[in-house]
Order: structure tokens, then sequence, then C-alpha cells
């Protein structure tokens, strides 16, 4: 493993950064620094024996699962004060500490490969089921580890080691982490039947799914949607759904204060250098963009609790920091999302009458940065098709969150920029299709905008491309679509925050271009309105198109929300005008 702290600080007493370890029982022994989630012990059995959570990717579900192992598993016992000492759960145990034989699967580990997912599937079950057997033998009877090694199927399995724990009084705890993980790229990338022909009727998942439920005496669940467990249960009947339970809403990722203290720890190390007494509150604004704002239950916003933060992406962000005492150039981490061709496959699933609606929604999504829609609890896979579904798939993957409401329906929104940039990439790839973008004259134009002003340059080099594209594809025209083209090459400019259709005094600017606190050498913001006209217009129209946008730019300018976004950097107003797919005036106002 890498190490996260310089060898010329590190010591003992020095907590490291445990980026990419699940471990618990590691994290605790090595002393790694861990954000205690053990007080959720006490609210998960008070409400339920049988549970299921759902988060996107890269929020800290196996490391809470972990947690869960090391604190109900009967021969974790003796480690019980070295593991839990200094955490909330280690001061008021409940009655079931250490109480539990513990099976715990990772579905993860299994082969998303489909001509060995049947044999994969098996074999990892069959693995860690001999290994419970092997661990906890001396509490059963001779033999019994032989015994269930020597069964060949795993239902039978499972089912020898139920009866088993009956008679000797043996109490078992299931934990399974990423149940959907095989099971959705089954799905999106080789299509419904395949899929069925495992999770439905005689499929082998469902086959041994279908042994859990009572034969444990608790069973908790995570994955990053609901969609797999409807299809293998019939009727989501397996455990309860608490995802959207006002008092799970922190469970998973990180709150302000965590991050805070955890900054704070580093900073009492001398590992990060606290200049100014404003230090930690700027460290934090420059982050947030990035991996905060997600929230999961619509209880939890009413109440105005804090956003959460992307465990993973943050303690990557820190630990850049401390090695390197800057953060990194590119703040985007792309393995922190659905990765594209999944997306890609959504958008196009089985029933093509529908996929023009589902690219439709992710074009309006970009555009305008949210949608208003209710989440849809569960639905079967062969569902998703369903608009109001795939809106709320974007929402289980990450793509979308909790901001608002309007009547009875949520405002779903995109988090932070790290999913934006998702977003970007994704059109990106599609115009890929149609045309070849110079990156590195695009690059040096965003230097000239940052540095020295020159917005021309960089606004008028995407006009190009964007005219280069409709050539070739017809279908790319319209406003929305230019100012999407905009979004997504703009997107990749390192020196700026974009915030597209920004609410402002009186309206929504197109896009402005916010300098990122990074860089203190970026002295140039951008207020960027679009107006478009018809190909058959006349002078005036054009005129009149500039002189509204033109008054636009000074109502929106002078909002208390950019002038203190801005600070002291030099904001540009520019109005460009669109005549079919040509830009045909580029201006700056004043």
């Amino acid at each position: 493993m890498q190490k996260l702290i310089p060898h010329t600080v590190m010591n003992d007493e020095i907590k490291l950064l445990p980026q990419g370890i699940n471990d618990f029982a590691r994290i605790r022994r090595e002393n790694y620094y861990y954000v205690d989630k053990s007080a959720y012990i006490e609210k998960i059995e008070r409400d339920s024996s049988y549970m299921l959570i759902v988060r996107p990717r890269r929020f800290g579900k196996s490391l809470f699962l972990s947690m869960l192992e090391s604190y109900y598993d009967v021969k974790a016992k003796n480690d019980f004060d070295m593991l839990f000492s200094g955490l909330y759960i280690g001061e008021h145990p409940t009655k079931w500490r250490n109480y539990y034989r513990v099976i715990s699967l990772d579905f993860s580990q299994v082969s998303c490969e489909y001509d060995n997912l049947t044999t994969s599937f098996y074999k990892y079950c069959n693995n860690r089921l001999d290994e419970f057997a092997m661990k906890y033998e001396d509490m059963y009877y001779p033999g019994f580890a032989a015994d269930i090694k020597n069964e060949d199927f795993t239902s039978e399995k499972i089912n020898m080691i139920a009866r088993r724990a009956k008679m000797y009084g043996n109490h078992l705890y299931l934990i399974l982490d990423e149940y959907d993980n095989f099971t959705n790229t089954v799905w999106t990338l080789k299509g419904e039947n395949i899929y069925k022909s495992i999770t439905h009727g005689e499929g082998f998942y469902r086959d041994v799914f279908k042994k859990f439920k009572g034969n444990f005496d608790r069973i908790f669940i995570t994955g990053v949607s609901p969609v797999t467990l409807d299809d293998l249960t019939s009727g989501f009947n397996i455990a309860e759904y608490a995802s959207n339970f006002p008092e799970y809403n922190q469970m998973f990722g990180f709150s302000e204060n965590d991050v805070r203290e955890m900054v704070k720890y580093y900073i009492s190390a001398g590992l990060i250098k606290a200049d100014g007494e404003n230090f930690i509150d700027d460290f934090i604004e420059i982050m947030r963009p990035w991996c905060n704002n997600y929230c999961f239950s619509y209880d939890s916003f009413n109440e105005n609790e804090p956003k959460m933060f992307n465990g993973m992406i943050t303690t990557y962000y820190i630990s850049h920091y401390i090695t390197k005492h800057k953060f990194p150039e590119d703040m985007y981490v792309p393995n922190a999302m659905i990765d594209y061709p999944k997306l890609d496959h959504l958008i196009r699933l089985e029933k093509d009458n529908e996929n023009l609606r589902r690219n439709a929604i992710i074009m309006k999504i970009i555009d305008n940065g949210f949608v208003y829609e209710n989440i849809i609890g569960h639905f079967p896979a062969s569902e998703v098709v369903n608009l109001r579904n795939f809106i709320s798939l974007l929402y289980y993957y990450g793509m979308l969150t909790i901001t608002g409401t309007r009547g009875v329906s949520c405002k779903l929104s995109i988090p932070n920029n790290n999913v934006r940039m998702h977003y970007y990439r994704y059109l990106q790839s599609e115009y890929d299709k149609y045309l070849s973008v110079d990156n590195s004259e695009l690059r040096a134009s965003f230097d000239n905008a940052a540095i020295d002003g020159n917005y021309k340059e960089m606004l008028t080099f995407i006009a190009v491309a964007y005219k280069n594209a409709s050539v070739n594809r017809n279908s790319i025209e319209g406003e929305r679509t230019i100012q999407g083209f905009y979004m997504a090459y703009l997107g990749m400019n390192p020196y700026y925050l974009m915030k597209p259709e920004i609410e402002l005094a009186h309206g929504y600017g197109d896009i402005f271009l916010l300098p990122d606190k990074r860089f203190n050498f970026v002295n140039h913001c951008y207020l960027v309105e679009f107006k478009y006209v018809k190909t058959t217009c006349e002078p005036q129209d054009e005129t009149d198109a500039f002189e509204a946008a033109k008054a636009q730019l000074a109502v929106y300018s002078s909002d208390k929300q950019i002038v203190k976004m801005i600070g002291s950097s030099k904001l540009h107003k520019i109005v460009m005008i669109f005549k079919g797919g040509d830009l045909v005036r580029l201006e700056e106002v004043f």
C-alpha cells in the first residue's frame, strides 16, 4: 500500500488516512483516521432485524459493514476494547455486542463476465461459507467444517449452517455488501433477458437469495439501487428499506463537521500548514463544490440537516494536500461515479422508442442543473425504461440529489462539480462521434482567458467546433443544444467553477465562470448570456436580442450573490448571439 504520510513526519502517533481501506479492524489496529459511525448501531437495532440501505458508490458502505462485523462477531469479543475504545458504541455497547456468528458476503468480488458468472458466484459463496464453518467449528461440533465443505451446493450449505445453528443455539447475522454489483453490470451491459435468467424463476442468484430469509436472526444489506432486490424477492419483502429514513441520512459519507475535524487533526499533527485564521473555512470551501451537497432523505432536507460529503473523494483531496501541500490540479475524480458504458446503456436500453426521451432528460439536467420528479422507492429492472424510474435511478447512482421541493415533487439536482463533469464527459463522448476537437488548442485558450482576460479565443474556438459538429449531424441544433455544447467544453476549463443556469435577481444567468480559489493568479471571471435568432431574421431582430441580453446582464451582475462570489476578480459580461448554428455576434458589454 502506498503510504499517505511523508516518511519525514510519519510516526506511531499520527493517524494515517485510510484511502481505499475498508477493513475496520485494520484501521483501528494500525491507527488510521476513522470517522466514528458506530452510534448507528443502536438505531439499527431499534428499527429492524432485516435492513437494506442503498447509497451511491464510494460512500463508505463497505467500511461500515466491516465495523458491524467486528462489533457483532462472537469471535472478536476479546478485541472489543481495542477496536471500539474511544468510539460511541465502545462507551454505549448494546446487549447484542459480540453475540452472533457472522457470515459476511461482498458480491463485488463476483466476476461480472457472463460466461463465468455462475461459476464465479458459486465459487465465491462456497469459499466464504467454508471459511465460516472453519472459523466457528468449535461452536458447532468436530467435523462441522468438513461437512460444510463436502456439500456441493451453496443453497444447501446455507441450509445446513442454519439448521445446525438452531440445534446448537447459535445466532446468525448475515452481512451482504454490494448485493446488486454483478447483477447491475449484467443488466446494463448484457440486457434484460440475461439479467432475468439469473434473478427470476430458477435463476441461480434468486435460488440462493431466497435462502436468506428465515435462516438468519439479522440481515444487513447494502447496494447502489433497490432494483435488483425488487426482482429477487417479487415484492421487496426481505428487508426494511431504510434508505430514505432521515435518521440514516448521515450514516454514509462525511458531514461538514466530520471534514472540519479531520482537517483540524492534520493541522495539529503538523501535516497541514494553516495560513491565516480562516484557513479551515477556505480549505473546505475549495473542496465543497467538488464533493459536497448530497442529501438522501426528503425529511432531512426539510429539517435543514447538513449536506453530506462523498467520503472517498474528500479523503483523496486531503491526502493529496498532505503529500503535495496543495490540492490536485485536476479536481475531477472519474472513478467515483457510474462509468460511461453503463450510463450510455441506461440511455439506450432495449425499448428504443423511449431512449430519445431519456437522452432529452439528460440534456435537460445538464442545461438546468436539476429536474423535478418524485423518487420511486423500488421498481423492477424491466421498468427502468419508464422515464420517472430512470430519473430515480440517476438519483440512486449519485448523479442527482435532493435539493428542494415543488409541490409534491422533489427538486433533484446535480450534486457537485465531480458529478457535473461526469455529465459533461458523457456529452463530449457523444460529440466526439461527430467531430475531433484539438484539446491542446482549447487548453491554450483557457489559459489566455484565465490569465489575460482574452475570452474571445476560447468562446470562438468552441463556436467553430459546434459548427463543425452541426455539419456532420444536422440534429445538433437549437438553443439548448448550443448551450449544452458550451457547457461540455467549458467544463474542461481547470481554472473555473462553472455554474450554468445560476439563479440570480429576476432570472437565471446562462453560464457563470467563477475562478477556482486554488488559483490566485486568475483575475478574470465571466458571465455569459446566449441569444438565438432564426436564420431568416432581420438585422433588427439581432439588435433586439443583443439589447435584451445586455439588459439582463446589467441586472444579473448587480446581484449580491455575484458581487460576493467574484471578490476582487474582474467580471466580464459577454453576449453571444447565434443565428442557426453560426455565432454572429460576440461582444463584451459594460
